[in-house]
């Protein structure tokens, strides 16, 4: 195990968010059980109480969570000195590589679980009998489970990852001739894979912008619940399309070009020699799950109190799916003419 400043907060943050996770579980899952409309007044008084409790717990919780993406990755970096033939996150990743691999799985859902509940947690605070409440709690739950094995994910990396562990370096992994982000591609759409990764970089987040600038419309006129919530899970879907593409032309074209070594393809040394590609990530990051957000609450959110708020919600969410997309476009065209 390495100590230093990081892995320290990082087990005290995890092992806290754990015992909280396992109390606002339960706890939600009582009160979901509790709530209904059977309930004497002093009944609902007492369930509201609690639940007011858990929601100020988990609306807290939750948002240190959502940070914690980043201070993983923080985490990692600094272990690098620590670990001989390590020269960027790469190396790192190498010590528990399995492990390592879930947890990075376990981020992205994590974070798109924990942004949802979030939303709807707000979105609910809006109405004046909390018609959301159960819903809210039994989601909580899930929610709670899954930021319970990221945080487990973390804290096995941590104690698993020891000091003077020989690693193999990024460039025999990333840069040779039998990586799977160049064996699949080319099996696909034949050896001139990166020049067509180059142009669906550009072709498929424009369409994106289109479909989110043209569903912005059709749902504020849109007097279907069940046609919009079909636009909204193709949008979701095609976002999701969209970001293996980013991924892919990240790798293959976009990090050898930024970071001026042209037969490097690390995406770790890509955010090291270049941080600002690290916000250019988060932005895109948001804009795909924006879309996916929208989606969650018109299948969660949508009751008789929230239809008009839920409407805002939707809007501001495509809005901000907009802007972030077309604001990470915008960083990554720059990198690369800049060159």
């Amino acid at each position: 195990m390495i100590l230093n400043v990081y892995s320290m907060v990082g087990l005290f943050i995890d092992s806290l968010s754990l015992i909280l996770i396992g109390w606002v579980v339960l706890l939600s899952l009582q009160l979901a059980r509790r709530w209904g409309p059977a309930q004497s007044a002093e009944e609902r008084t007492l369930v509201e109480e609690r639940s007011h409790l858990v929601l100020l717990v988990a609306v807290i919780l939750l948002g240190i969570r959502l940070v914690n993406w980043l201070f993983f990755y923080t985490m990692l970096h600094s272990f690098i000195r620590d670990l001989d033939g390590a020269m960027c996150i790469f190396g790192v990743t190498q010590v528990q590589r399995g492990l390592t691999r879930v947890a990075e799985l376990l981020k992205p859902l994590a974070f798109f679980v924990m942004g949802a509940w979030l939303l709807l947690h707000f979105l609910d605070r809006a109405t004046p009998s909390s018609s959301l409440m159960r819903t809210k709690l039994l989601f909580l739950a899930v929610t709670g489970l899954v930021a319970a094995l990221e945080s487990v994910a973390d804290i096995a990396i941590i104690v698993n990852v020891a000091p003077g562990k020989l690693v193999s370096c990024c460039t025999t992994v990333t840069d040779i001739l039998e990586r799977p982000t160049r064996v699949v591609p080319t099996s696909i759409v034949g050896p001139h894979y990166a020049s067509i990764l180059q142009y669906a970089y550009f072709v498929s987040n424009g369409l994106l912008l289109l479909l989110l600038a043209v569903t912005l419309g059709y749902v504020k006129h849109s007097a279907s619940p069940g046609r919009r919530r079909a636009v909204l899970g193709a949008v979701f879907v095609f976002a999701i399309f969209n970001g293996i593409i980013f991924h892919l032309g990240q790798i293959e074209v976009h990090a050898p070009v930024i970071m001026g070594l042209p037969f490097h393809r690390c995406l770790y040394c890509m955010w090291q020699y270049v941080p600002d590609t690290i916000l250019m990530y988060g932005l895109f990051i948001l804009g795909t799950a924006a879309p996916g957000w929208a989606l969650i609450l018109d299948m969660l959110g949508r009751t008789k109190e929230t239809e008009e708020n839920l409407l805002r919600y939707l809007n501001g969410l495509y809005g901000v799916g907009m802007f972030c997309i077309a604001a990470s476009m915008t960083m990554n065209t720059v990198h690369l003419l800049a060159v």
